[in-house]
């Protein structure tokens, strides 16, 4: 054990992280240790009583926790909870874990990156979409200061595929027993969703292949599918019947807004401190329906992906066939767990 490169991980009791933990722990050639504020929750137990695991409490937005994680490690992977935080301190503590890890050593830092919507879209305002621009701008920050002194990757991950069992992708079932798919999307425009169950693989090349993986940002994808596509081929996989329906988004926000009034951080409660830079549920997601419904995100290279991961899932229909999906909400999204736990309601499973 003691000759094991040990990472650090930042975000691993979320839904992306804890199949990179697991990965990391199961693959016999890393340490983990992972920052959590409560290592009491059903989560951060079930990752401690993986081999290889240790659990440090701690926040990450806490400047002298950051050092205490990243000292003495071999590498990092960071996944900021942009939601918690909101977009103004992510920029900041997303910046500061960098020059933290750096400050410390760290010989390779993985940024669990959002493509910079806003910056894709030319910088037009309508798709200023908070919780993916900070991950965004710092990811570019982070590629931008160059592989000298410490290895840096980006983890680029689109909207989960998972979703579709949890948060705003779960259909709602009809009367007759039949799926709808009600949202802003285009039935016809694709979105590149990625199955979380392939992530950790992923992350576990990119530590084993430093040579390879430095300076990449590697932008992943299980298929690039229509919600159109997504009901019929939930129709093939379970026999039946799905539609999807498109419908603006005030009349969506009016069906899927947390709560009237939501901030972007409704998990916080309503009565959270917040300012300017915090955007409401509305203008956040607006943005980010108007991004992924647009078509507007660039194509993502497979090649890659299978080679890096032969063994990967290809297909959504391979993917609903490997969970066993049948269009009822799981639970699989911390954030809406953790609101759940909040409320007196446990979510976990």
């Amino acid at each position: 054990m003691a000759d094991l490169k040990e990472i650090a991980v930042i975000g691993g009791t979320g839904a992306q992280g804890m199949p990179v933990v697991k990965a990391l722990s199961a693959s016999g050639r890393y340490r983990v240790r992972v920052l959590t504020r409560n290592p009491d929750s059903a989560r951060a137990r079930k990752l401690a009583g993986l081999p290889n695991v240790t659990l440090l409490q701690g926040a990450q937005d806490n400047q002298r926790d950051l050092h205490s994680l990243f000292r003495g490690v071999h590498g990092a992977w960071v996944n900021t909870d942009g939601f918690t935080l909101g977009e103004k301190d992510e920029l900041f503590y997303g910046f500061r874990a960098y020059e933290i890890a750096r400050s410390e050593r760290v010989q390779h830092y993985v940024w669990a990156n959002i493509e910079y919507a806003l910056g894709v879209a030319n910088f037009d305002e309508k798709y200023h979409c908070g919780h993916m621009d900070s991950k965004g701008r710092v990811g570019r920050f982070i590629l931008a200061l160059g592989q000298d002194g410490m290895k840096s990757t980006l983890f680029s991950t689109g909207p989960y595929m998972d979703m579709l069992m949890d948060g705003m992708f779960v259909p709602v079932e009809q009367q007759d027993g039949s799926f709808m798919w009600i949202n802003p999307a285009p039935s016809d425009v694709k979105l590149p969703l990625i199955a979380l169950c392939d992530v950790g693989a992923y992350n576990l090349w990119i530590f084993d292949n430093p040579s390879e993986s430095a300076g990449m940002d590697l932008q992943v994808m299980t298929d690039n599918v229509s919600f159109g596509e997504i009901a019929k081929v939930f129709t093939e996989v379970t026999g039946k019947r799905a539609v999807h329906k498109s419908i603006p988004f005030e009349e969506y926000a009016s069906i899927a807004e947390p709560y009237p009034g939501a901030y972007v951080n409704w998990a916080l409660g309503p009565d959270a401190v917040r300012d300017d830079s915090v955007m409401t549920w509305r203008e956040n997601f607006g943005a980010w329906w108007r991004y992924w419904g647009g078509g507007i995100t660039k194509a993502r290279d497979t090649t890659v992906l299978d080679r890096i991961h032969p063994q990967r899932i290809k297909s959504l229909k391979d993917w609903m066939k490997y969970v066993d999906y049948d269009g009822k909400r799981k639970s699989v999204l911390k954030m809406v767990e953790d609101l759940s736990l909040k409320n007196g309601r446990s979510s976990d499973k």
